[in-house]
């Protein structure tokens, strides 16, 4: 599938280009307590011509148990045909925002230290900020370089009612024209470890 990069889109967010579309596939979640299950997933990536890309990403469990497969599956994208939708598990909506380099020798503080070290020209600074309806607000500090995301919490805030969650690690990346991502997680007094991923395609 021909990908072209919109008219309109604002040359901050180019790095993050690959990302726009409509994605649709499969992956498996689990955790201590959440016993391991497929599941089926979509991600929208779009752009109203600002400075960021939006994102509002849906997880459903799929109708049938089919853990002893999905880890086959995973090696092509075929396998998300055989998988179904069933039980809404989790939708969120973010904020992808690239972050200007300094300019080299400037300091940012006016006081005239020597400035921060200049990034590497083919990384992009990004913060991205994660809402999601169960009462967790997260902001993710990381970068994109090339077809590759890595992105960590920088701070989490949670309502009163909201499951315990102290922090998580992103990873997205373009493999054979799929969107692969994996997600670690520090929930409920637990230390940071595995939690999903999956592998998407773009749909036309």
């Amino acid at each position: 599938m021909t990908f072209t990069i919109p008219e309109d889109l604002a040359p901050e967010c180019y790095p993050l280009a690959w990302l726009l579309g409509r994605w649709r596939g499969f992956g498996m979640l689990g955790y201590p307590g959440v016993p391991e299950h497929p599941f089926v997933q979509e991600i929208v990536f779009d752009h109203d011509g600002g400075p960021y890309l939006r994102s509002i990403a849906t997880i459903w469990l799929s109708d049938k148990d089919q853990s002893g497969e999905i880890s086959q599956e995973m090696t092509g994208t075929q396998g998300a045909a055989t998988l179904t939708a069933g039980q809404l598990w989790s939708t969120e909506t973010s904020y992808w925002r690239p972050v200007a380099a300094p300019v080299p020798g400037v300091s940012g503080n006016g006081s005239g230290a020597s400035a921060a070290p200049t990034p590497r020209r083919d990384t992009t600074e990004l913060e991205v900020i994660v809402a999601d309806p169960s009462g967790h607000l997260s902001v993710y500090v990381g970068n994109v370089r090339g077809p590759r995301v890595d992105l960590s919490t920088d701070a989490v805030v949670r309502t009163a009612t909201a499951a315990e969650m102290s922090g998580a690690t992103r990873m997205y990346g373009l493999v054979q024209h799929d969107l692969l991502w994996a997600m670690d997680l520090a929930a409920f007094g637990r230390e940071l470890q595995s939690y999903a991923s999956g592998r998407l395609s773009r749909e036309e």
